[in-house]
């Protein structure tokens, strides 16, 4: 029943492992350390779900309603604010660059405030960037508002605010844009809340780099394992089954790998074999990093399976088919094999749940390339991730973790 359970939950991280690179775009998981290609996200957005639970304002797109008019195209766009905070910014797509624009807002209030009028200085134009002037015309005025109390509040926060208490305004908002020529613009409410994990202080959204970071955490560990458990095998039933010098000299090896102390030579074997990237970042083979992993800790499984050869190899039938002209080959196919491949198998299970550990370890002091778990986690601990509440940004790969590891070790301790 336990064993049941664990297979379970391996096969519900795997259906979350497969929807969740089916949920972002390719794109977005290559440009991750780009900072530009995020430039139009909210800084330090909340997770979409915390508009359900707190109220915090969502990033939504808005769909227009166009209008012909004395030879203008008009687009209107609806957004109804209800939520306790004010949107980070809007941002308008698809403008005819260099033709002339206007872009206003009826608010809830009654009060129209004209955003922008003139030539469009770019197809993708921001509220807080390029319509301030506009902004603090307007209602600087309407509020009675001096420069020191509107001079560090962003356009958006103005825009949305009631009074001069700066209370956030609900209620109905219609932003219009006016061209000379049918086009496609759309208007976003960039909100305090987007993607499932929100963004961080570059705008990246943490979602993309978790998932990146589980595709090489995974990578990682499971080509790791899988060499670990190569070497294993092939040197304890060397050091088992075969005398003479080379079973002495592969017992030996065992011997000092088992008493070399695995982390402190593995950080050197690192430092040694990699060089520094931009932003000091490590740069090593992953191929490498997989091989010194595996060189250092292959030891315990290879010494397991020497012991098993060597009581299998006592064993009455197997004398007797040595007896009867069977060849090393045919018995370790036949006799061998069987209980080293059956422990190998549970062993592996156990491995790889220290091996995911091992590698967010190293990622964590920046230790192996490229983002994994560990790097994920100390980006977001370097932005202030618990001091300034964004929690979810830490606990989501530990919880990822956690749950491969519970099911590995459910069907690794159910066994026997």
């Amino acid at each position: 029943m336990v064993r049941k359970a664990g297979v379970a939950i391996l096969v519900v991280f795997a259906l979350f492992v497969i929807a969740s690179n089916l949920s972002v775009d390719q794109r977005d998981i290559d440009n991750w350390e780009n900072a530009n290609y995020w430039r139009d996200n909210p800084r330090k957005a909340y997770p979409s779900w915390f508009s359900i639970f707190g109220g915090r304002t969502p990033t939504v797109f808005l769909k227009p309603s166009p209008v012909e008019e004395n030879g203008s195209w008009i687009y209107r766009f609806s957004y109804k604010h209800t939520y306790k905070d004010k949107p980070n910014d809007v941002r308008f797509y698809g403008l005819p660059k260099g033709e002339k624009i206007e872009i206003s807002v009826l608010r809830p209030d009654g009060v129209r405030v004209l955003l922008y009028r003139g030539p469009a200085i770019s197809s993708n134009m921001s509220l807080n960037i390029n319509m301030r002037a506009g902004v603090v015309s307007s209602l600087s005025k309407a509020f009675n508002l001096s420069v020191s109390e509107y001079v560090l509040v962003s356009s958006a926060k103005l825009l949305f605010s009631r009074d001069s208490s700066l209370e956030p305004l609900k209620g109905e908002y219609i932003f219009e844009v006016r061209l000379s020529e049918k086009a496609n613009p759309s208007v976003e409410i960039l909100g305090t809340c987007y993607g499932l994990l929100g963004t961080d202080s570059y705008g990246r959204d943490m979602w993309v780099g978790f998932v990146k970071g589980m595709n090489n955490t995974l990578y990682l560990a499971f080509f790791t394992t899988a060499i670990i458990v190569v070497l294993g095998v092939l040197v304890g039933m060397v050091s088992g089954y075969v005398g003479g010098i080379l079973g002495e000299l592969a017992t030996f090896i065992l011997e000092v790998l088992m008493a070399l102390p695995m982390l402190p030579i593995l950080v050197v074997l690192v430092w040694l074999f990699s060089t520094q990237g931009y932003g000091r970042k490590v740069e090593i083979d992953p191929l490498l990093f997989m091989f010194l992993v595996a060189l250092l800790t292959f030891g315990k499984l290879a010494k397991t399976i020497r012991l098993i050869v060597i009581k299998e190899k006592a064993n009455e039938y197997v004398k007797a088919a040595v007896s009867m002209g069977a060849g090393a080959l045919w018995v370790l196919r036949k006799h061998i094999l069987p209980p080293v491949g059956e422990f190998s198998l549970r062993y592996s299970t156990m491995l790889l749940a220290k091996v995911v550990a091992l590698i967010s370890v190293f990622g964590f002091f920046g230790l192996i390339p490229g983002t994994n778990w560990g790097s994920f986690m100390i980006e977001a601990m370097s932005q202030g991730a618990l001091y300034g509440g964004y929690w979810w940004w830490v606990v989501a790969p530990g919880l990822a973790m956690g749950f491969l590891s519970a099911g590995l070790a459910l069907v690794f301790f159910d066994v026997g």
